[in-house]
């Protein structure tokens, strides 16, 4: 038998849901889920430090200044391709519902 001119497809067992499926369903992951911060600096360069929904507040004082501003100040989202404009009060709240997808709780 030339076994050059069989086509075998086993499926790969051992890697079923290695993974799971936060990469393709990412409203399945958790507030433990790391990203890469996608805002943009001076030099519209992405941070690209990696954050979650529970280190985001403390990132965007630390590495991005968001702090010590009015609570209703208005300001710009710099995510990459966001632009919106939010109250300093729901800022991180913004990022974490829209660019991280955590939900708020019911």
């Amino acid at each position: 038998m030339d076994h050059r001119n069989i086509i075998v497809n086993l499926p790969c067992y051992s890697l079923a849901g290695a993974v799971g499926d936060t990469y393709t369903h990412p409203q399945n992951h958790t507030c433990n889920f790391w990203r890469p911060c996608q805002r943009l600096n001076l030099h519209e360069e992405l941070c690209r430090e990696l954050i979650n929904c529970i280190t985001a507040a403390d990132h965007f004082r630390d590495r991005h200044g968001i702090v010590g501003l009015q609570r209703k100040k208005p300001i710009i989202c710099q995510w990459a391709g966001c632009l919106k404009q939010i109250s300093k009060h729901n800022y991180v709240r913004h990022v974490r519902e829209r660019h991280l997808g955590c939900r708020r709780r019911s």
